[in-house]
């Protein structure tokens, strides 16, 4: 029993020590920012440096491999252009395509949150920042013999630098957020507001010239954007307040809407306002939103209710919030309000309610369960809420006595995040030909495609012609853009790359460039070579700054596998490009081969000391004649054959590998013994002719040998 338990601890320890060596990121998209989720072992140094259109991470983890693969399912915009790590244990590199910075915080000890947001890196702070002056104490006799001095004083707090008190105070503020006593919101990236008037703080009846400061005030402006500032929460509307229950009663719609619309208008035509505000909850209780909207127009108030109900009823209607979000910031409330609030901020909180969210959600309506249901199962996937996703929609088929479109298209939302391939395409498959759908059909489509050009599958010749049909039926409405670029995609995966890229040309939105690198990547990866060519040459200057990094260095090797060296090295040395370097650099080396320039491909491989670049570095030290150096270089590889031949160019035979039957080992044999000094008989000048005349002949044979060795091919 106990061998089995030590065995047992062995294999436990073994995989934990495995699985801390692996770093999962995870994302999101929200809005005005894109959100990465990297989960570490408790108690993990990192640190994230801005780079040059990007920023690096560094994990203190020996080893450490990002795991990166599901990074792009999520994400709809290019704020996020590519992610990479050159080898375990190097840092992780994040590559912008827009003009972006990225900030990060600790959340719960183990997940490090990297969020990338529209803005301009500010510099951080240097050590050219005088410390803070302290005042002089004024001078004072003292009596022989005693020591007042102050300097051995201790004062931590005022000995800090401002970096330091900036590290100091961030890590207060983050142990408590991890711990729930604090609440913290990242403020957006951009100039802070000021303070404010700070003698409102100040004591009563001081004199003029008096004025209370503290430590804090003098590192005023020091600490830099990157500390997260505490603002105050809205507070909670209870659910008696709301009172969404009592926003109709058991009688029909109908009964309920005639009666009040019937006492709506009094004498002089005067609004009833207690109707009128009725008439707006039943509306937008039933899901009538832009029936509430024009009611509520008709009372022209603004007041908490009214703006509760207006928020109720864009939800409903799916139109979005024409001013601010009333119920933003209470998804922490235990009311009902938690259930609205995320359905109008559209992404789950950190300090949600889930449980209060979802009690609110079974209590509701049956119709308004098989509205929503679909809305809050999107919500809790993006957020990787899974299983409470699985419970909406399963409370959904409570009430559905035919699954419908949109709840068919959530399930297969669940399904991709729970990577069932084959089950989402199922269901989004079902979700296209369902008889009620009508937005749905086209986002399940635009999905889809979207699933087939991850995995590099095929479209079948009826979902591209629906991808068609879709792009004319709503050309003219707010999906007409997304249905163009699943046309351009799918016409890819379908090799139709022509018309992709025509597709593509007649672009004019904000994701063309997004659209333009699929197409692209997927002409590289299965286009015959004549029709690579033949678009790619083709590409115009700005399409082919737009590709990422990912897809150019795809593309630049193709080109210089057929010969296209100097397309291939524009490609491979654009500006904007900070990831793969060493890849690269090795297309830029050929390119320089191919140019008849050795040393420049020396120099583009001087930091690359991969097996990948190995043959490419011994092809340059060949061209510029140094065949010692790259006889090294193959012998280090494992490629003896080519390095004996090398080594037997530059006339070093003695550093060959001699193998049996090789080519070159038996030219450098036969080398060897011809420049072997024959023996030499001075006291016997007849044995000493007759051996130079033996050795003469040998020597003729061995170069006849040489020769024929040298005539053969291998």
């Amino acid at each position: 029993m106990t061998r089995f338990a030590l065995i047992v601890s062995a294999l436990f320890a073994a995989a934990t020590g495995a699985a801390a060596r692996d770093a999962t990121v995870r994302s999101g998209e929200h809005d005005g920012y894109t959100r990465l989720v990297v989960q570490v072992p408790p108690d993990t140094g990192w640190v994230l440096q801005q780079t040059k259109n990007g920023a690096r991470l560094n994990v203190a983890l020996e080893d450490v491999a990002f795991i990166t693969g599901a990074v792009f399912q999520r994400l709809t915009r290019n704020r996020l252009a590519a992610i990479s790590q050159a080898e375990p244990g190097a840092p992780l590199e994040l590559e912008f395509g827009c003009d972006c910075v990225a900030t990060a915080f600790l959340f719960k000890n183990t997940m490090i949150v990297v969020d990338i947001a529209p803005g301009t890196f500010q510099p951080p702070l240097t050590s050219d920042i005088p410390g803070l002056a302290l005042p002089k104490a004024p001078k004072k006799n003292t009596p022989p013999g005693l020591d007042h001095s102050t300097a051995a004083v201790e004062l931590p707090l005022l000995n800090l630098n401002a970096s330091g008190f900036e590290d100091q105070l961030a890590t207060r503020l983050l142990q408590g957020a991890d711990r729930g006593i604090v609440d913290l919101k990242i403020a957006p990236v951009g100039p802070r507001a000021p303070t404010g008037n700070q003698s409102l703080f100040n004591p009563s009846g001081l004199a003029l010239n008096i004025q209370v400061t503290s430590i804090l005030d003098d590192l005023n402006g020091l600490l830099g954007p990157s500390i997260p500032l505490l603002e105050r929460r809205p507070p909670c509307v209870s659910s008696a307040e709301l009172a969404f229950d009592d926003w109709s009663d058991k009688h029909p719609f109908a009964e309920q809407a005639s009666r009040l619309r019937a006492g709506l208008y009094q004498e002089f035509d005067t609004i009833d306002k207690s109707r009128a505000l009725q008439l707006a909850k039943l509306y937008a209780y039933f899901g009538f939103g832009a029936e509430a909207i024009r009611v509520l127009e008709l009372l022209d108030e603004y007041t908490p209710e009214t703006e509760r109900i207006a928020a109720i009823a864009r939800v409903l209607d799916g139109s979005p919030l024409s001013d601010a979000n009333v119920f933003a910031g209470l998804q922490r409330c235990e009311s009902d309000v938690a259930f609205w609030a995320i359905l109008t901020e559209g992404r789950l909180r950190d300090d949600a309610n889930l449980t209060a969210i979802e009690q609110t959600f079974v209590r509701l309506p049956n119709h308004l369960r098989r509205h929503t249901g679909p809305m809050l199962s999107n919500i809790l996937v993006e957020a990787q809420e899974l299983e409470a996703a699985r419970r909406v929609l399963r409370s959904v088929g409570r009430v559905e006595h035919l699954a419908s479109a949109s709840t068919t298209q959530a399930k297969a939302k669940v399904a991709a995040a729970e990577h069932d391939g084959p089950l989402a395409e199922t269901l989004l498959t079902e979700a296209i030909e369902a008889p009620d759908a009508t937005l749905e059909a086209p986002l399940a489509l635009a999905r889809l495609v979207d699933k087939r050009w991850v995995e590099r599958g095929s479209i079948s010749p009826h979902q591209l012609d629906l991808a068609e049909s879709y792009t004319v039926e709503f050309r003219r409405s707010d999906i007409g853009p997304l249905m163009r670029q699943t046309h351009a995609v799918a016409l890819s995966l379908g090799q139709e790359f022509d018309a992709a890229l025509d597709v593509v040309a007649e672009l004019q939105t904000r994701d063309t460039a997004e659209t333009l690198d699929r197409v692209v990547l997927v002409l590289t990866e299965r286009a015959d070579d004549a029709t690579f060519l033949r678009r790619v040459l083709t590409l115009s200057h700005d399409q082919s700054q737009e590709l990422t990094t990912d897809t150019a260095v795809i593309v630049a090797d193709r080109l210089a596998r057929l010969g296209f060296f100097t397309q291939a090295r524009a490609l491979a040395k654009r500006p904007q490009d900070s990831l793969k370097r060493r890849e690269r650099a090795r297309l830029r080396a050929k390119a320089a081969l191919y140019d008849q320039r050795p040393h420049q491909a020396i120099l583009e491989l001087a930091d690359d000391s991969s097996e990948e670049a190995s043959p490419i570095r011994a092809e340059a030290f060949q061209k510029a004649g140094d065949f010692e150096a790259a006889g090294d270089l193959l012998r280090v590889s494992g490629r003896l054959e080519e390095s004996n031949r090398l080594f037997w160019l530059a006339d070093l035979t003695d550093k060959a590998v001699l193998e049996e039957g090789e080519k070159y080992s038996r030219i450098t044999e036969t080398t060897q013994d011809l420049v072997t000094s024959p023996s030499r008989l001075p006291e016997k000048p007849l044995a000493d002719a007759r051996a130079l005349l033996q050795d003469s002949e040998a020597t003729r044979k061995r170069i006849r040998k040489l020769f024929a060795t040298l005539r053969i091919k291998k």
